[in-house]
């Protein structure tokens, strides 16, 4: 047989209309889907058994009557979903096969027979050589059974049987056809799922064995067929117990040989030898590690025997023992961390294809253990594994490598004169994992080393971020060289390495002094083998009598936070050296001495005098805690002073803590240099619409280092003795607002500084620029008439001063500026007038225009003769103010008789117009508008009209009618543009007239602005001096001898910019 995922289709065709299709190309595209359906199971969410599918003895009267199988679902690693079902509706067509119905709890198999595997020869089920299948029964029930079953109760040896879940898979072929319709023909593909039972030789045969076959034709090697998904490291024997380090109690010397006994280095030792031998220095775990090992792929396999040989030459040394029971203690502790994951890390990134194929083993019978080997797990994809629980344990895998490799006690020989910096003070974890705390100063580091320690902070690549004695491989940031510098409310204790073969008195000074300095919540002891005579000092003991007062002594390479760390030395000779160190969950026992200390203030500048401090006990020795030898305390008179003068430099702006006989107090003291800040204006919000307020921003920054917020700051804005308060923000940032600022009058801003007795004063001036706006609060555009009445400006800023560049049209009332046009001098009309605000040029301009001051009168008329209708109007134009009366434009209204009618008057003011059919009944009052561009002048003439009367005496008329007239039919029309761009300067109107030889013509402007209209009793019409704007024209024509006259269709003229 052949597995669906042994050959992948990894392309198909796509069909085209009317295509023949070969049954290989229809077989490719169900293939190539079939296949990634299968591959989208087995890679994306795993194989194996996902739930259910678990076998029950069931007994009546003591008799096995029934196998009972609960429903589950299983994958196969060939992409099959197997799950029990039931036949639900039998297929009536011949080649149909029949429908099933998952919807069942559970299928209890009653009978069995032997199972032959002939028709699929299914690999799993043979040896090497495919000929000897393992035995195999298959189970059925009531409703499956046949002849050839016999009831369950027939299987003997049920202790030593197996069940599997089989799909039998293979391809029936179809008789060839020979009728007419085929469609129902082809190769059946055979898929029966079978339950069978096996012996335990059989599933050792079915799981394979994982070794090289040699071919007997050509002696090529091939690895036999073996489930490489199953193996897992849970089936190692005794791989979850918990392996523990045994407590070393130093009581028991005490204890077992009695407080008179001397005892020296070598007991201790002795004590924690006999606690490492009686576990072989952890060789159980080693056992069980490379075991995991060779199952999981990882190559991780340590040496116990060269590990071992190191730990015993630590014992060799006088100082350091203690550090090889702590590493075994680390490496049982990696261990806890695997097994307690090895439940959870089934997850297969690749499961072997060939592993389980088309079965599923279900386990034991007769299930006498809770982990079955012989049962398939479900091995999920990496997708599915949000723990991460198998790279976790493959992680801690390596650590435990990286352990057993880089342990390494450094000698004290062989460090040298530098060992007295090797002291270190490390914040690490107490009851967290081992991957949590603080990497040991015995672990030589690498790259390597830190990606191992801890998987969360290697995954999130942040592993250089480890807390660690040695920091060369660690992150460069602060707070992860210099720990204690920081927040440490997340760890409850501290690692105390380098001390250990150290001088006690110089290790105990440097602790003290790293404990005092970065203010660390433990109490340091020191215990002596020679048992002390007229000891005064409290932190020193007989190591005999401490242990029996405080029988909780325990090594942790460290102390916990309140708790006591206790260091033992020994005479090594040459002199006296810590050999041990222990700790106590409790502050013990050096006596509670009150110290307390105070300043007359928390913050001094440098160049102030020296103040004195309260020492309480009086005579208490006042230290400061800093770097420097030049820290500010000195004695005058026998009294301690703080002398700010005295501090270097380098402590300038840093908190300079003190202790009292070596006691820390909560006494500390700043010193800052003199202010040399720098105090700008910012910005300057100016006022608004009626707003009189203007808001300052000021900025106050340090360029040398100092602090701004080390000083105190206060303002005077109105030049005057009155000091205001300022505070900046953490950015420098301080607001102030004035009112009323008037701009001829701009205050000097003063800044006083002030810090801890030094003071800066800071005077700013020309901080007011504030931008200037004007305009006119009426609708005024680029023009005025020079009689028009005065027009407010608004103006910006509130306050500011306006002024003309030419004329004295600007005027102040009260605190309004106004422009009279009235002011202008006439010389200056006609000119643009600019105007400033508190000196600064506006976009503000305006331009006064003259205003019209002429007299219209009609001084003739000349009235219609005989046979005439027209009546010529002669009008003169003068200006009493002397004005050139030809400068403006004159239309004239004559009512019913033309209106936008223009004149225009000759140097001598003399102008003329025709009236036509005037009727003495209907004399017009004749309104003449007087234009200057934008300014105008309306008149009008009354009584103009006075016609000369005629006597009539008689009236004879003829017998006879003395002729006949035929009134014409006059018709107009008028054409021209209806849209003008105003660059065109000018446009024409034409007219056209008929019904008469004796026709007139007169235009008229019926709407828009004033423009210069030239041949209006003409049939064209010349328009000129554009304004942007709508225009109406309308064509008048009369005949003169009938007086009978039309008027053309108002034509409309838009006028656009």
């Amino acid at each position: 047989m052949n597995n669906q995922l042994s050959n992948i289709s990894t392309q198909y065709r796509k069909f085209s209309k009317g295509q023949y299709i070969e049954h290989t190309q229809f077989n490719e595209f169900l293939s190539f889907f079939e296949d990634q359906d299968r591959l989208s199971k087995v890679m994306l969410q795993g194989v194996g058994i996902v739930c259910g599918l678990k076998p029950n003895l069931m007994y009546t009267n003591k008799i096995l009557t029934s196998v009972q199988l609960s429903q589950g679902v299983a994958i196969t690693t060939d992409g099959d979903l197997l799950t029990l079902n039931n036949t639900s509706e039998v297929s009536k067509e011949l080649y149909m096969s029949d429908l099933k119905t998952i919807n069942i709890e559970s299928k209890n198999y009653t009978h069995f027979k032997v199972y032959d595997n002939f028709k699929v020869g299914y690999p799993s089920f043979y040896d090497e050589k495919g000929l000897e299948q393992v035995e195999l029964w298959e189970l059925a029930t009531v409703e499956e059974t046949n002849n050839d079953f016999q009831p369950i109760s027939n299987l003997s040896n049920l202790q030593d049987k197996y069940v599997l879940l089989y799909l039998e898979d293979y391809e029936k072929d179809i008789k060839p056809c020979r009728g007419v319709d085929c469609d129902n023909h082809g190769v059946q593909q055979i898929r029966n799922l079978k339950v069978l039972v096996t012996t335990a030789k059989g599933i050792v045969r079915i799981l394979g064995e994982d070794r090289l076959i040699i071919d007997p034709i050509t002696g090529e090697g091939k690895r036999s067929r073996k489930d490489r998904v199953q193996p897992h490291p849970l089936f190692i024997e005794d791989v979850l117990r918990d392996e523990k380090q045994e407590r070393v109690i130093v009581e028991r010397l005490i204890l077992e040989k009695g407080a008179d006994m001397k005892f020296s280095s070598s007991d201790l030792k002795g004590l924690y030898s006999a606690a490492l031998e009686k576990n072989n220095y952890g060789k159980f775990i080693f056992e069980k590690i490379n075991k995991i090992s060779e199952i999981m792929g990882v190559q991780s396999i340590v040496n116990h025997a060269a590990f071992k040989n190191v730990l015993q030459q630590c014992f060799t040394q006088q100082a350091g023992f203690q550090y090889a029971y702590d590493v075994v203690k680390d490496v049982m502790n990696t261990y806890s961390e695997i097994i307690k994951l090895l439940p959870q890390s089934f997850t297969k990134g690749f499961p072997d294809l060939d592993s389980f194929p088309k079965h599923i083993m279900l386990g034991k019978l007769m299930q006498d253990t809770q982990l079955d080997f012989s049962r398939h797990q479900f091995y999920n994809s990496p997708v599915l594994d949000d723990e991460k629980a198998t790279e976790r344990v493959k992680v801690l895998m390596n650590r435990f490598s990286q352990q057993v490799r880089s342990f390494k006690y450094p000698i004290p020989i062989e460090i040298g004169p530098e060992i007295k910096s090797q002291i270190k003070i490390t914040p690490s974890q107490k009851l967290t994992p081992l991957s949590n705390k603080a990497i040991p100063f015995y672990y030589q580091t690498s790259e390597e080393f830190l990606k191992a320690w801890n998987f969360d902070k290697t995954n999130n690549r942040s592993f250089r971020n480890n807390l660690a004695y040695y920091t060369g491989w660690l992150s460069s940031d602060r707070h992860i060289q210099e720990p204690l510098h920081f927040n440490i409310d997340k760890n409850s204790f501290y690692n105390i390495e380098g001390h250990q073969g150290m001088s006690y008195e110089e290790a105990f000074e440097q602790i003290k002094e790293i404990r005092d300095k970065l203010q660390l919540g433990f109490d340091i002891m020191v215990l002596s083998f020679e048992e002390l005579k007229a000891n005064k000092d409290m932190s020193k003991a007989y190591f005999n009598e401490y242990v029996e007062k405080h029988p909780g002594l325990e090594h942790k390479r460290g102390v916990e936070r309140g708790g006591t760390f206790v260091m033992v030395y020994d005479n090594n000779g040459v002199g006296t050296s810590v050999v041990a160190d222990f700790s106590l969950p409790y502050i013990c026992c050096t006596p509670k001495i009150e110290a307390a200390l105070s300043l007359p203030s928390t913050v001094i500048c440098a160049e102030s005098n020296r103040i004195p401090f309260t020492v309480i006990p009086v005579g208490g020795v006042v230290k400061a805690v800093a770097d420097s030898e030049l820290n500010g305390v000195e004695i005058f008179n026998g009294k301690y002073f703080f002398n700010p003068k005295l501090v270097d430099v380098s402590l300038h702006g840093k908190a300079i803590a003190f202790t009292v006989n070596g006691k820390p107090t909560n006494c500390s003291i700043k010193v800052i240099a003199e202010p040399e800040v720098k105090v700008v204006v910012d910005y300057v919000f100016y006022p608004e619409g009626n707003s009189t307020a203007t808001i300052v921003n000021l900025i106050v920054s340090a360029d040398n280092g100092q602090n701004i917020m080390d000083y105190t700051y206060s303002g005077n804005f109105w030049d005057n003795d009155s000091w205001v308060a300022l505070k900046p923000d953490s950015k420098g940032l301080i607001k102030y607002t004035l009112y009323d600022v008037v701009p001829t009058r701009i205050p000097t801003i003063k800044v006083k500084v002030n810090g801890g007795g030094c003071t800066q004063d800071i005077s700013i001036r020309d901080w007011y620029d504030a931008p200037v706006a004007l305009s006119f609060k009426a609708d005024i555009k680029d023009v005025i008439c020079s009689g028009a009445d005065r027009i407010p400006f608004n103006v910006s800023p509130v306050g500011g001063i306006v002024k003309a560049d030419i004329g004295e049209g600007v005027k102040l009332d009260g605190v309004q500026y106004y422009f009279d046009p009235k002011s202008v001098d006439k010389s200056l009309h006609g000119q643009v007038i600019h105007f400033t605000v508190n000196g600064q040029q506006t976009n503000c301009s305006i331009k006064v225009i003259t205003q019209p001051d002429v007299i219209v009168k009609v001084y003739q008329v000349d009235y219609p003769i005989t046979g005439s209708n027209e009546t010529i109007v002669h009008f003169n134009v003068s200006s009493p103010s002397g004005q050139n009366v030809t400068n403006y434009d004159y239309i004239c209204d004559f009512g019913s008789y033309g209106n936008q009618v223009p004149l225009h008057p000759d140097a001598s003011g003399n102008a003329s117009h025709t009236l036509y059919n005037v009727s003495s009944k209907d004399i017009p009052v004749i309104k003449v508008k007087v234009s200057n561009k934008g300014c105008a002048e309306d008149l009008e003439i009354k009584g103009w009209y006075d016609a000369p009367s005629v006597t009539i005496k008689s009236i004879r008329f003829s017998d006879e009618n003395c002729c006949q007239y035929t009134i014409p039919t006059i018709t107009v029309k008028a054409t021209g543009p209806t849209t003008v761009g105003l660059k065109e300067v000018s446009f024409k109107l034409n007219g056209e007239a008929q019904g008469s030889s004796s026709l007139i013509y007169s235009w008229a402007q019926l709407k828009g602005p004033v423009v210069k209209l030239t041949g209006v009793n003409k049939l064209t019409l010349q328009v000129e001096n554009l304004v942007v704007e709508d225009y109406e024209f309308q064509l008048t024509a009369v005949d003169v001898d009938s007086g009978a006259f039309a008027k053309s269709d108002i034509l409309k003229v838009n006028v656009y910019r």
